[in-house]
């Protein structure tokens, strides 16, 4: 669990950095009129972190929004403060629950029945995804000029 532990923590920050490197207008803005808002995938990227710690705690999770349309933050969420704070919060949830796992409880199912799948790759995939939105996020920054790394 060390490994997927460092490897969300390395997402999380990169992904905190970089959207603090944003403006609230960039944040709440359409990159092109048709892109996800950064709030919007932020919202999905810190409920999913949500969701996989209450797994590995071994809890329900909170639910998801439903149906098949993309997630969009609730009206509390959607500002540059409260969203940063939103994903901050979630991700040091998820960072806390995995390292409570024991290191030779890694491959342990966690889940509902029939789905379960090991904590080890629930954590895994949490750094994936949000290293995924993370690379939308400096894709909006290069829209806009900025070409630095703001974790680096």
């Amino acid at each position: 669990m060390e490994s997927a532990v460092k490897g969300i923590e390395h997402a999380v920050k990169n992904y905190n950095q970089d959207l603090e490197a944003l403006t609230e207008e960039q944040i709440l803005g359409c990159a092109g009129g048709a892109a996800r808002k950064p709030v919007d995938f932020t919202y999905e990227v810190a409920l999913i972190n949500l969701r996989i710690a209450a797994r590995l705690n071994g809890l329900e999770p909170p639910p998801a929004p439903e149906g098949d349309e993309w997630w969009v933050a609730p009206d509390e969420l959607r500002s540059k403060s409260a969203i940063s704070e939103y994903m901050r919060s979630a991700s040091l949830e998820l960072i806390e629950a995995a390292k409570a796992i024991p290191e030779e409880e890694g491959s342990k199912l966690v889940g509902p029945p029939g789905s379960e799948r090991p904590a080890f790759a629930l954590t895994n995939f949490a750094s994936m995804h949000t290293m995924y939105h993370d690379a939308q996020l400096n894709f909006i920054q290069s829209l806009h000029g900025d070409l630095d790394m703001h974790w680096s």
